[in-house]
């Protein structure tokens, strides 16, 4: 089994294992640095998708905000975010070099949903921590969901995908009362109701930040609730969710689904999140101070999250075995690019600054 290393520059060339999975517009695939023998994975886009607008957009914006992230003044809150070691491109491909993760949200929530729940409260918090980070540097992610989620060699979350991502001209933080975009962006089953009317509303509704915490409220449901399901499944379900928050006589009544929650304290945080008036959703200074995250001593999970996340223990055998008895020689070698090759596109080759390469 390739055994993982301490953490280095990444330069390439890369001995490719295997396919981890399959997305909408790319590939994980497991993969080695050869000179430093980091692990990492690979998302690979195939060049053919550069033909195609929409396509070369996603991949071109989530560039952009990897090097947002990279770029901007180190923040403790960063460890909660996936970063990119560097994109390069062979003669058919163009690829996004980052840490190998040890699995993602969905997947446990699947496969290990009591590991999930003793987890829960920890995640919750690194989650929204991450999402601050990215508002304060001028990022909307617009697709938080379990499948977003990545957990790490120290069983710690890793917001990634930014693909469908806002990307502000202005690096600073995003003002939350701001509306920003138009764009109907995102998973249909954690979309905020002022992002998901876009696709069918001729008349453009802007919105802001607040979009991301109601994603946030989605994923903390699913991450809490007894069958760890999804809320919401279709559009029909969030707008009939709306319907019933403009039409409750009384304000203290729980949605019905909140009822198996076990705590009013977990459904006065998912309800605040999850509130249809952008305005009145609970944003982060609320989840910080809110009551569910306090622990049995009285402290807040908030409280040194980001010293406590260091301080865990590795798990290499959490790490996917990229070998599986393959030889060596057997692994193919990915070679960069050089840029005087007719294949050569523009623009996707970058190197993380190496101010920032531990973080």
């Amino acid at each position: 089994m390739v055994q993982p290393t301490s953490v280095s520059c990444t330069y390439g060339p890369f001995r490719v294992w295997r396919k981890l999975c399959q997305g909408g517009f790319a590939v994980a695939m497991g993969a080695q640095d050869v000179t430093s023998n980091r692990l990492l994975c690979l998302k690979v886009f195939s060049k053919d998708r550069f033909e195609h607008k929409y396509a070369k957009e996603v991949i071109l914006d989530e560039l952009e905000a990897y090097k947002r992230l990279s770029c901007a003044l180190p923040c403790p809150a960063a460890r909660f975010l996936m970063g990119l070691e560097m994109s390069f491109q062979t003669k058919d491909k163009i690829c996004f070099a980052m840490d190998l993760m040890a699995s993602d949200l969905y997947i446990n929530l699947k496969r290990r949903p009591s590991y999930c729940s003793r987890n829960s409260r920890r995640w919750a918090a690194q989650m929204a921590l991450g999402i601050n980070a990215l508002h304060e540097i001028g990022i909307i992610h617009r697709d938080i969901k379990a499948a977003n989620i990545l957990i790490d060699v120290r069983e710690n979350v890793r917001i990634t995908d930014f693909g469908l991502s806002y990307v502000d001209k202005d690096e600073g933080p995003l003002d939350q009362q701001r509306n920003y975009s138009a764009d109907a962006m995102g998973t249909t089953h954690t979309m905020a109701p002022e992002v998901l009317r876009n696709r069918s509303d001729p008349r453009p509704w802007e919105y802001g930040a607040p979009a991301d915490w109601w994603s946030l409220g989605c994923v903390i449901y699913q991450l809490v609730s007894k069958k760890h399901k999804s809320l919401f499944v279709t559009e029909d379900d969030i707008f009939s969710y709306v319907s019933w928050c403009s039409s409750r006589d009384e304000p203290s009544k729980q949605f019905p689904a909140f009822e198996d929650l076990g705590k009013d304290k977990i459904a006065n945080l998912i309800s605040g999140l999850l509130q249809p008036d952008p305005s009145s959703r609970f944003g982060f200074a609320e989840v910080v101070n809110h009551r569910s995250f306090l622990c049995k001593a009285g402290t807040s999970e908030f409280l040194d999250a980001y010293s406590r996340a260091l301080e865990r223990k590795e798990v290499p055998s959490s790490l996917p075995d990229l070998q599986r008895g393959q030889d060596t020689s057997t692994a193919e070698i990915w070679f960069r690019q050089p840029s005087w090759e007719e294949s050569h596109v523009p623009d996707v080759d970058w190197v993380k600054p190496t101010l920032f390469s531990s973080l």
